[in-house]
């Protein structure tokens, strides 16, 4: 399997040849929970391995076992349970379908590919400490504008949950502090599970100096959440809404 180099020039699509099989599909349904499906840009096709082989950027993360039966939303007749006979034909999960749902995320995620490999290693030392306390990286992170201050920065967020499934995102700013600006570029966290409770609709924020310890972000976490149980049905930042004007959070 060969794909465009998206630096080749030729016109064509970078992502035509990024393709999941069904029997890829059907390898990470038998390896089980705990195990995810990312692509090798080394070896241009797809491998299963633990989630962490994702943290530092390396592989491209298409989709962890944990999910992989509800790409593609919830069924008609059994919700997210995905047992029925039109998820399971034959008694077996329809490989064919979950493989095509994970090869459109993978040409969708493959365009943010080189933001992926140069970020990641930034979350890795959140990621780490956060694992003391059982927390899990959620998906990889994205890039993209941050407007909580005066300036408009670059900042990567990571998503992260915790064991009990509460979750928050720590984004790390992009841009180096400008001696000639006082609000000089922040880490934040985003406190998911609290809500949209802030105001403009937002999600609740903690704004710490960005040279703050890795350990002591996930020891400020840890305590928060300890101490703040999740709204219920929080909603998926994926749905959309504003995400600026929030209030920080209380540490």
């Amino acid at each position: 399997m060969t794909h465009n180099d998206p630096g080749n020039g030729n016109g064509t699509d970078p992502t035509a040849c990024l393709t999941v099989k069904p029997a890829h599909a059907r390898a990470l349904a038998d390896h089980g929970p705990g195990w995810a499906i990312m692509w090798d840009d080394r070896n241009s096709q797809p491998v299963i391995v633990r989630p962490a082989r994702g943290d530092d950027g390396t592989l491209l993360e298409i989709c962890g076992y944990e999910d992989m039966f509800g790409l593609g939303g919830d069924c008609d007749t059994c919700g997210d349970a995905h047992t029925c006979d039109t998820c399971r034909p034959g008694g077996q999960p329809d490989f064919e379908t979950i493989a095509g749902h994970m090869s459109d995320i993978l040409g969708d995620t493959y365009f943010s590919r080189a933001d992926i490999a140069a970020c990641m290693p930034l979350t890795l030392p959140y990621t780490r400490a956060l694992r003391a306390y059982g927390y899990e990286r959620r998906s990889q992170g994205s890039r993209r504008p941050d407007s909580s201050s005066t300036r408009i920065y670059d900042a990567y967020g990571q998503e992260y949950r915790s064991p009990e499934g509460h979750r928050m995102e720590v984004s790390i700013p992009l841009t180096a502090p400008d001696p000639g600006h006082a609000d000089a570029p922040s880490l934040i966290i985003r406190w998911i599970s609290l809500g949209r409770i802030a105001p403009g609709g937002t999600y609740p924020r903690t704004y710490l100096r960005a040279d703050t310890p890795a350990a002591d972000v996930a020891e400020l976490i840890a305590a928060h959440v300890a101490l703040h149980p999740p709204a219920p049905a929080a909603p998926d930042p994926a749905t959309g809404g504003p995400e600026s004007a929030a209030t920080p959070a209380p540490a």
